[in-house]
């Protein structure tokens, strides 16, 4: 299914053609991180001619880079695997160094894992600066570069709804930071990857680290807030903290929970989102997901060296259980939902 490149591009017009379009855009904001011509505006839009339109300038690719990252159009996964990733190869996980789970000491969402490898990798110079989803208005989600542990600390808990997280790698590289961490979405991941390694392969003093989240689907916020008005009668701007656990949809208004069952918010998933098959972060340098793990846990799926590394400068991991099984249930369970009629996205019609 995931094949090289092999169809030509008109760098943006065919992106907005073949992906954006057709409602199949994740938001991951790849497309934008190095290019001035493109904004985003809930969609990706080119608010100055494209480049690669015109013969006597210097094209940024042959098929115009931002084609060539966004998640959706084709992607050789085995190819960006032998790049980035070392370890054994599961046949329902990937690639795969080592898998636990456990807790860390850090209050946060899940044992607060992420957060705590967030906090360790900054605190002993893995990386400089952190690209992470802090809380915008409401409970949008807003992509930031977080420099500090202060930072990090005021963007934790779990976001539901997409932001352009991959924008700002090109934007901490330009502030000149060489070491970069990324928090994110399989489809984030992913995006990460072909912008590595369609422009950053060669860059040998820009290190990135990616930290991936176990997803099923992501929200469309404006349809999010409709549903949560809907369903429980709460205004989602004026929430006090959203989560999402064994099957409900919680939030918290007033002092009070109130919850209703995740099918419910069907209507409000992003499209795209039906046509991606990946729950663990399977490129990720290490994938954190709280299925497979205890309450009060996350699941921690090392990759890579990188991950490994990371992983171990924690100094107050309390390992548990993991289900393994329970981790394949649910990813099968993504993968048996792959959306595959009709008009898909470029990177299920090669």
């Amino acid at each position: 299914m995931f094949l090289p490149l092999v169809k030509p591009s008109e760098g943006f017009d065919a992106l907005k053609e073949r992906v954006i379009d057709k409602g199949f855009c994740t938001y991951c904001g790849a497309c934008a991180s190095f290019c001035e011509h493109i904004a985003l505006n809930g969609i990706p839009e080119l608010v100055e001619d494209c480049s690669m339109k015109h013969e006597d300038v210097v094209k940024c690719g042959v098929n115009g880079v931002c084609y060539d990252v966004c998640p959706m159009t084709e992607t050789n996964v085995k190819e960006l695997e032998e790049a980035f990733l070392k370890g054994e190869r599961d046949a329902e996980l990937g690639i795969v160094r080592k898998l636990t789970a456990g807790s860390c000491g850090v209050q946060g969402q899940d044992g607060g894992v992420v957060t705590s490898l967030l906090l360790s990798g900054m605190k002993k110079a893995i990386f400089d600066c952190a690209i992470v989803a802090a809380r915008g208005s409401g409970f949008r989600a807003e992509p930031i570069i977080a420099k500090s542990e202060e930072e990090i600390k005021d963007a934790m808990g779990t976001k539901y709804v997409a932001a352009p997280m991959v924008s700002k790698i090109g934007e901490a590289i330009k502030e000149g930071k060489k070491k970069i961490a990324i928090v994110g979405t399989p489809c984030e991941i992913t995006a990460t990857r072909k912008l590595q390694h369609a422009m950053l392969k060669e860059v040998e003093t820009v290190d990135i680290v990616t930290i991936g989240l176990f997803c099923l689907k992501s929200f469309d916020y404006d349809l999010l807030s409709e549903k949560t008005q809907e369903l429980l009668g709460i205004e989602l701007g004026k929430a006090e903290k959203v989560q999402i656990s064994r099957g409900r949809y919680i939030v918290r208004s007033n002092g009070k929970e109130n919850s209703c069952k995740i099918a419910a918010l069907e209507a409000a998933y992003r499209n795209n989102c039906y046509y991606c098959e990946d729950f663990t972060a399977r490129l990720a340098d290490i994938s954190v997901g709280s299925t497979g793990s205890s309450d009060g846990s996350s699941t921690v799926i090392i990759r890579s060296k990188k991950g490994e590394a990371l992983f171990n400068s924690l100094e107050d991991f309390v390992p548990t259980d993991v289900d393994r099984e329970g981790i394949i249930k649910i990813a099968s369970f993504k993968r048996g939902k792959l959306r595959r009629e009709g008009e898909v996205p470029p990177i299920l019609s090669v």
